[in-house]
């Protein structure tokens, strides 16, 4: 179903070319063009990316002295997908490249945007909420999500987007109106060929429902850099049109949260369903081989710590930390660790089932660490060939059933 750009850059000219050509070279190329046009670049998992809005990311591969790559671009919209070929034919011409492109919507070829707009992304979201306004409550609860993100908690009742949570009444809606076109426009978040205050508006709304831990700025550089970011979407979005609908309880909240003095608003148009925008205000799930496990949506990831992936709140902000990582024994069942239970004098230990995985967790005495006293607490999990380890830290008395409730949060994922 989806909507891609296929392509390949490489010299005119090979073999009278002065042009230097090389991987180093041509993500030079990549990089000065993204930094003019104000879009980002990084690396992940041996893959170059430009990212031109929130959902919208052109993928760059080095193969065969050759630039290769393509574009998913149905989700972040037509606006979306015409800026790749812009930014495409920018870099062909500023470094005399040879640009191929394949792009079934036509658009590379006819620069029709509305014509590209109405027959393919307008009718792929047309097919998109007929197919899951059928899944019925039972069925799946996310659609569009990223897929190499995290997973977000189950909303009762409600079926989870990149951009905003929809309640069943909602999707039904737009099906009997006959007008699920009209919605279009509150889905993508780069609806237009310019970037207009709907643009700005749902590129902060994306980030708001993915990674907006709603926690104050001076917290860490993440809560302090995402909440700055969105303040600063939302106001250029009220500032080129007031009429359009607007979260003013989630600015207001950012506001605060930021220390920041909310802009003056005469009139506000609220936005429906804004109460469902911020998937981190629920437990978020992350994958290890054939489990996930759960963690508050507020805790941050130490990206320091290389022996165990480390999750925390603060000590200001709760003093909890979450300590994981698994082991796979190839060729036979995972066993029980004494050693793991022998992090503390031990208060209480005792074995449970969780599904169809079988845990142990051990409650330590209360000790003095630093000033601080600590509540630990330490557990296995085993399912098939994979021992999950975790370990948990709590500053404060009367959190036991709170840490094993985490514990109880794994699911088997297999």
């Amino acid at each position: 179903m989806s909507i891609r750009i296929r392509f390949s850059l490489e010299p005119k000219k090979k073999m009278f070319s002065k042009i230097t050509w090389n991987l180093q070279s041509a993500e030079q190329m990549i990089k000065s063009l993204a930094k003019h046009l104000g879009y980002h670049c990084f690396r992940i998992e041996g893959f170059f990316l430009v990212q031109l809005c929130p959902e919208g990311y052109v993928w760059f591969n080095w193969n065969k002295r050759k630039l290769h790559g393509e574009s998913q671009t149905n989700i972040a919209g037509p606006g979306f997908h015409a800026a790749v070929i812009d930014f495409l034919e920018k870099l062909a011409i500023n470094e005399k490249l040879k640009l191929k492109v394949e792009d079934r919507t036509g658009y590379f070829i006819k620069r029709d945007f509305l014509v590209m707009r109405q027959k393919y992304f307008y009718q792929w979201f047309v097919n998109l909420i007929d197919l899951v306004s059928g899944w019925g409550e039972s069925g799946e609860y996310m659609f569009c999500w990223p897929a190499v993100f995290y997973i977000p908690a189950q909303q009762e009742g409600k079926l989870i987007t990149h951009i905003r949570s929809y309640s069943w009444k909602e999707l039904n809606g737009m099906i009997h109106s006959g007008l699920t076109v009209a919605f279009a426009k509150d889905f993508f978040v780069w609806n237009e060929q310019e970037t207009d205050a709907w643009f700005y508006r749902n590129s902060a709304l994306v980030l708001l429902n993915q990674s907006c831990y709603f926690m104050p700025s001076k917290r860490s550089m993440q809560d302090l850099y995402i909440n700055r970011r969105i303040i600063e979407l939302l106001e250029t979005a009220y500032t080129m049109d007031a009429k359009m609908p607007f979260p003013q309880k989630a600015y207001l909240e950012l506001c605060f949260l930021h220390e920041h003095a909310p802009m003056v608003m005469e009139e506000v148009v609220a936005l429906q369903g804004e109460e469902n925008i911020g998937c981190r205000k629920h437990m978020v799930y992350r994958k290890i081989g054939n489990m996930s496990f759960g963690i508050p949506g507020n805790f941050l990831y130490d990206e320091t710590d290389r022996t165990m992936d480390h999750y925390y709140d603060g000590i200001h902000y709760g003093g909890h930390d979450y300590y994981i990582y698994a082991a796979v024994f190839e060729g036979r069942e995972a066993e029980f660790k004494e050693r793991w239970f022998e992090q503390g004098k031990v208060e209480e230990i005792f074995d449970f089932d969780i599904e169809k995985a079988k845990a142990r967790l051990a409650f330590y005495e209360p000790e003095e660490k630093n000033g601080e006293m600590h509540y630990g607490v330490s557990a296995q999990v085993l399912y098939k060939d994979q021992r999950m380890n975790i370990n948990i830290t709590c500053r404060k008395p009367g959190e036991k059933n709170w840490a094993l409730s985490l514990v109880k949060s794994i699911k088997i994922t297999e």
